[in-house]
């Protein structure tokens, strides 16, 4: 808690728990987060990548039918609209060891690393114990948050900010960076916030999605295996 904001944090001590879901409708339409959840067992989940909608083709509107870049799950690719396997966009991946990677990276080379789960979004906002963010508040406002990071020990952190709310308005990126910071992230990243950002735990959202009518449906997930 701040004065200006409600955050949640989960610590995953097995990092190799925390997997990529996604919409059993992949670009039909998207499914809660807590549906994702639910589908895959998980104990925990925190909304994940980001979307976009034909109808609209404006980001982060409509029904979450349609992510952006690419989503990996159980090292196999369930969407890619990436130009060329070489072309490289931010994302947030998790190899088979356990090990979170952030900022940009190609197909090609999360192969390379032997990434298992991933999806597109950022910006990355720490960087080998290094602040992205130094000059500024990262320039996207203040909004609901949703971000992870790992620390040194292999532990994952998920971090959801409420916003647009009387109690917690939301927060900056560069505040979501100085939280996973202070929680010990050496590696972090941004991932879809606004109306999308969610936390579910043990059955229940536990978090309040500014959305009033409750959870956005979103493509991509990020779940705790019990």
């Amino acid at each position: 808690n701040s004065n200006k904001f409600t955050g949640y944090v989960l610590i995953i001590n097995d990092s190799t728990r925390v997997k990529v879901g996604y919409s059993e409708k992949l670009e039909i339409e998207g499914q809660t987060t807590s549906e994702i959840a639910e589908n895959n067992g998980a104990i925990a989940a925190i909304n994940g990548g980001g979307f976009t909608d034909e109808a609209t083709g404006s980001l982060w509107t409509g029904t979450g039918a349609k992510p952006t870049g690419i989503i990996m799950s159980n090292g196999e690719v369930k969407y890619n609209d990436l130009s060329s396997d070489d072309e490289q966009r931010e994302v947030v991946a998790i190899t088979e060891a356990g090990v979170l990677l952030v900022g940009s990276y190609s197909l090609n080379e999360l192969i390379q690393h032997k990434a298992k789960e991933a999806v597109s979004f950022g910006p990355a906002l720490i960087v080998d114990v290094q602040k992205a963010i130094t000059n500024g508040d990262g320039g996207w406002g203040i909004a609901p948050r949703t971000a992870i990071g790992q620390r040194k020990d292999g532990a994952i952190i998920l971090l959801v900010i409420d916003g647009r709310q009387t109690n917690s308005i939301g927060a900056t990126l560069k505040e979501a960076q100085d939280v996973l910071y202070e929680y010990g992230a050496y590696n972090a990243s941004n991932l879809a916030g606004g109306s999308s950002s969610t936390m579910y735990y043990k059955g229940e959202v536990i978090n309040s999605p500014s959305d009033s009518l409750g959870e956005r449906a979103v493509p991509s997930a990020i779940y705790v295996e019990k």
